[in-house]
C-alpha cells in the first residue's frame, strides 16, 4: 500500500517548471500605527463601501483556569448584550443596536485572545457603530439577567457543536497539544463550568484581562473615511496594563503515536489527526502552506470528492487545516469515515502524510505552489478574513502584510524544503477517533 502511495505521490509532484519571475506586490501593504502599547492596522479598499475592524484583546482561553472554563466566552457574550443607545433612543443590547443600524458584530475566542469583529456602512461606521461598541466595551453589564442570556447562547453553541465531529476532535486534540497552558480549553467552555460561573467571576475576568497593552485594531475597507482617533477612542475603553496567562503544568502524552477516542450522536466515524507546525514568522511557513494544500487536495482526490470552495471546512469530508494563528501552531488532517471503508480511508490518510517526510521529492513543484497560493488567497476574500489575517500576523511580531508575505514565502519553496519540513513536523501525530455513540464502527 505504501509503495503504491509513494509512486502516486511522486507522479503527482512531477510538474513542469514555469520559471516564474519575481512578482510585484499583489496589494498595497497595510499601514501600521502604534498607539502606546497597542497597534492599529489599516487596509484601505476604496471599492468596498464598508468598513470592518477586528479588535484583538489578550483575554483568551489561556487566561482561564479549568474551573472557570468558558468565562472568556461568557464575558464576550455579555459585551454583545450590554445595552447601548442608538440615535438617542432607549438603550437596547449592543448586537441588536448594531443590527438596527445596518451593521453586524461577532466575537471569537482563541488560545491567547478574544476578538470582536464590527462591520458596517462607511457612512455610519465612525459616527454610530464604533461609539456604541466603545460604550459596551468600556462598561459591560454582568447582572444576572445579562449572564442568563449569555449562558443560554453558549448552551445553544454546545448543542450545535455536539453534532459536528470535527469540532469535537479538534477540542480533544487541543487539550493534549497545549499541555503547558490552558490555550487548549474549549472555545466556549463546558456546560458544567459555564453553569457555575457567577457575575463576580465575569467581573473579575474582565477587570484582570481586558487591557490595552498588546491590543490590536485591524481595520479594512474604506478606511479613508475612518480617522485614527476613531479607533484610538475604542482602544481607550480598555485600561492600560498587561494581562498574563494563568500558570499550568500538565504532562503531555507519551509515545510515538497517541490516540484519543470519544463518542457522539453521529452516523459514521471520523478521524482527526494533529501535527506540530511552524508559526507564520518561521522560515518553514511557506513550505507548510504548500504541504497543507497538497495534503488537502490529495485526500479529496483519493476520496473522489469534488472541490467546492464555498463549503466550510466542517462540511467537507476530508481536508487539512493549517492553524498558523495558534501558538504553538498545528496542522489538522481530518477524514469522514463514511467515505468508503473506515479503516482503509483512515490508513490512506495517515500514510499520505507519513510518506511526505520519508520520500525524496523529485521534479518541479510550481503547480503545487500555485495551488497553495490559491488556497491562501481564497481564505482572504471577505473584509473579516482580511482584518483577521492582518491582526494575526501582527500579533506574531511579523509584518501584517499577510498576502504578499505568504505568496513570497510560497514562491521560494523547493522540493528539498518540502521534504525537510514534512520530516520535521509530520512524523508524530496525535489521533482522535470520533465514533458513533453506543456502537463501534466495523473495521476499527
Amino acid at each position: 500500500m505504501k509503495q503504491i502511495l509513494a509512486a502516486a505521490l511522486l507522479a503527482m509532484i512531477a510538474f513542469a517548471w514555469s520559471g516564474r519571475a519575481a512578482a510585484a506586490p499583489l496589494v498595497p501593504a497595510p499601514s501600521v500605527f502604534s498607539y502606546g502599547a497597542a497597534t492599529i492596522i489599516e487596509q484601505d479598499d476604496p471599492t468596498s463601501g464598508l468598513v470592518g475592524t477586528e479588535f484583538f484583546i489578550s483575554a483568551g482561553l489561556d487566561r482561564q483556569t479549568q474551573r472557570e472554563s468558558g468565562v472568556a466566552a461568557l464575558v464576550a457574550e455579555a459585551v454583545l448584550r450590554t445595552p447601548v443607545a442608538l440615535d438617542g433612543g432607549a438603550p437596547i443590547p449592543l448586537r441588536a443596536a448594531v443590527a438596527d443600524a445596518g451593521g453586524s458584530i461577532a466575537y471569537g475566542v482563541s488560545g491567547h485572545d478574544v476578538h470582536f469583529y464590527l462591520e458596517g456602512r462607511k457612512e455610519i461606521y465612525a459616527t454610530t457603530l464604533l461609539p456604541m461598541f466603545r460604550s459596551a466595551l468600556s462598561k459591560p453589564q454582568f447582572g444576572e439577567s445579562t449572564l442568563a442570556s449569555a449562558r443560554a447562547a453558549l448552551e445553544r453553541r454546545f448543542a450545535a457543536m455536539e453534532r459536528v465531529p470535527l469540532t469535537a476532535g479538534i477540542e480533544m486534540l487541543d487539550r493534549s497539544f497545549y499541555s503547558r497552558s490552558n490555550a487548549g480549553l474549549p472555545e466556549f467552555g463546558m456546560p458544567a463550568t459555564v453553569a457555575r460561573l457567577t457575575s463576580a467571576d465575569a467581573r473579575r475576568f474582565y477587570a484582570a484581562y481586558y487591557r490595552r497593552n498588546g491590543a490590536v485594531a485591524s481595520a479594512v475597507g474604506e478606511t479613508s473615511t475612518l480617522a485614527l482617533a476613531d479607533l484610538e477612542r475604542v482602544l481607550d475603553a480598555l485600561p492600560p496594563g498587561t494581562s498574563r496567562p494563568v500558570r499550568v503544568s500538565t504532562l503531555p502524552l507519551a509515545g510515538h503515536t497517541h490516540e484519543l477516542r470519544a463518542e457522539r450522536n453521529i452516523s459514521v466515524p471520523w478521524l482527526v489527526a494533529q501535527y506540530r507546525a511552524p508559526q507564520a514568522d518561521s522560515p518553514d511557513f511557506g513550505a507548510m502552506l504548500v504541504l497543507t494544500a497538497f495534503i488537502g487536495h490529495t485526500l479529496s482526490d483519493v476520496a473522489e470528492l469534488p472541490s467546492i470552495a464555498t463549503r466550510s471546512f466542517a462540511m467537507r469530508g476530508v481536508g487539512a487545516l493549517y492553524n498558523f494563528d495558534a501558538r504553538p501552531a498545528n496542522l489538522i488532517v481530518y477524514v469522514d469515515g463514511g467515505l468508503g471503508h473506515p479503516s482503509r480511508t483512515f490508513s490512506t490518510a495517515l500514510s499520505v502524510v507519513d510518506l511526505l517526510g520519508h520520500t525524496k521529492l523529485h521534479g518541479r513543484i510550481e503547480d503545487l505552489k500555485s495551488m497553495a497560493e490559491g488556497d491562501f488567497i481564497n481564505g482572504a476574500v471577505t473584509l473579516e478574513d482580511r482584518a483577521w489575517l492582518a491582526g494575526v500576523f501582527a500579533l506574531q511580531h511579523s509584518s501584517p502584510d499577510y498576502l504578499n508575505r505568504a505568496v513570497a514565502a510560497i514562491g521560494t519553496v523547493t522540493p528539498a524544503d518540502l521534504q525537510r519540513v514534512a520530516h520535521r513536523y509530520l512524523g508524530s501525530p496525535t489521533v482522535a477517533l470520533i465514533l458513533p455513540r453506543a456502537a463501534a464502527p466495523h473495521g476499527i
